[in-house]
């Protein structure tokens, strides 16, 4: 499922893998690991950018499109079936319980000194 979001994004747009990991909030690795796999089932390509070559874009292959045309559907009608065994009551309850875990979340990082998009720097303490 990770994968196949991560496609979706793509065949929006070509993006940089930091992009990609700032969207997904998610750690640089763990996005490179990803774009690994469907970069080696010629789902997605890597090109150098040219005003630093340092960085990739990635981007969606036409395989890879081809793959997002058969998984939608797929994936649209587990997401019914897992959403749609649900009664209104319980889709508005676990509404609310996202909404609130979603603040609670905000404020630990805020706490934690956390910014969307960017790690924290741990601090060397001291003992002596």
């Amino acid at each position: 499922m990770a994968r196949l979001k991560l496609l979706v994004y793509l065949a929006e747009q070509p993006s940089r893998s930091t992009d990609i990991a700032s969207f997904f909030d998610q750690a640089p690795r763990t996005v490179t690991q990803a774009i690994d796999w469907l970069e080696q089932n010629d789902l997605v390509t890597r090109s150098p950018v040219e005003e630093d070559r340092r960085v990739k874009l990635v981007e969606i292959t036409d395989a890879g499109r081809a793959m997002l045309e058969q998984a939608l559907p797929l994936y649209d009608g587990i997401v019914a079936k897992t959403f749609g065994s649900l009664t209104a009551e319980e889709l508005e309850a676990l509404d609310r319980a996202i909404l609130h875990l979603d603040k609670v979340v905000d404020q630990l990082e805020t706490q934690a000194g956390f910014r969307r998009g960017r790690v924290p720097t741990l601090k060397a303490h001291n003992d002596g």
